[in-house]
């Protein structure tokens, strides 16, 4: 590894109206969901008695509770694990929480030969939206050879400089793992020159539009669907 190349920290940025859409969305969907599985129940059985509300209480309850209590464990009790913010710097990619805390990472160190032509790849899984993820290989004691695939995004949050967060990454795997070949797909999925390692912000605006506005659509929508079917 070559630790004497200057390489500069960066951290993600956040697009805060989107992300403020999609937290009040979750938020919002919880406390509805609270209200029409547990409450308005729990109300019937206050008015009516439990037996007339025995069949809907069966029904609610492990409904809500099910979906609830894991939420809430997830999303707002345990909130400092979650990671809320990404470093990439000379020793890799770092996801911290609220606290400044590493919740977890992926350094160069770890990263290994893919056994293939190439050792950095681009995929597309069905469930990764727009933006291809990126697939590296890592090797540890406990989980053995495997390939990771990462994306730079956050939960709850919308990082507005995936682009750029890509962009570092790969830069610091070329410095720090010069023995890594890296796909040229890469680089065009993530509109990066390999000369300069900055990215076509003309592209990637376009792109970040479609994703803003992708998000925002998918807010609209369950929100429509909730407040329809609720």
């Amino acid at each position: 590894m070559n630790s004497e190349k200057s390489f500069p920290s960066i951290e993600s940025k956040i697009s805060l109206f989107p992300t403020l859409m999609l937290q009040g969305l979750l938020y919002g969907v919880m406390l509805m969901g609270f209200g029409f599985l547990i409450l308005l129940p729990a109300y019937g059985i206050y008015k009516r008695g439990i037996e007339v509300m025995l069949i809907p209480v069966l029904i609610c309850f492990p409904i809500g509770f099910g979906i609830l209590i894991p939420s809430v464990k997830h999303y707002i009790i345990k909130r400092n694990p979650v990671a809320s913010k990404i470093i990439i710097n000379e020793t890799g990619l770092l996801y911290c929480n609220s606290k400044g805390e590493i919740a977890s990472k992926i350094l160069y160190s770890d990263l290994i030969a893919s056994g293939k032509e190439f050792d950095v790849l681009s995929v597309l899984p069905p469930s990764s939206g727009v933006m291809p993820m990126l697939e590296v290989f890592t090797a540890s004691e406990k989980e053995g050879r495997a390939a990771l695939r990462i994306e730079m995004n956050l939960p709850l949050h919308v990082v507005s400089d995936r682009l750029i967060l890509y962009a570092h990454f790969l830069q610091g795997i070329s410095i720090f793992r010069p023995d890594l070949k890296i796909a040229p797909q890469v680089f065009q999925n993530y509109f990066i020159d390999p000369k300069t390692w900055k990215v076509n912000r003309k592209s990637a605006g376009y792109l970040f539009l479609i994703l803003v506005s992708g998000v925002l659509l998918i807010c609209g929508l369950i929100l429509w669907i909730v407040m329809t079917f609720a």
